[in-house]
């Protein structure tokens, strides 16, 4: 439980919210911005632990490819989330 600092557990609260509300409302488009933004902040700063040669608990490296996979994700969240607004202006006008 060391593991979970804020990122991650607002993480896996926006994860969470994404699911629910797929589930509840059936938006796609809603549920993949709270989905990409919260599994962004899961991949880029979830740290695990391993044992090193001494017997010891020592945290891992996050690997680059997860912290540019996690980039990348919340850089498409907020692409999702300006497609969004465009599309909800488009149906009132």
């Amino acid at each position: 439980m060391k593991n979970l600092n804020l990122p991650v557990i607002i993480g896996i609260l926006f994860s969470t919210i994404g699911l629910v509300s797929l589930f509840l409302t059936g938006q796609a488009l809603t549920a993949a911005v709270w989905l990409s933004f919260g599994n962004g902040l899961l991949l880029s700063n979830l740290q695990f632990n391993r044992l090193n040669e001494y017997g010891q608990q020592e945290k891992q490296p996050i690997p680059k490819v997860r912290v540019y996979t996690g980039i990348f994700l919340i850089v498409l969240a907020v692409l999702l989330l300006l497609l969004q607004i465009y599309q909800d202006f488009q149906q009132t006008a």
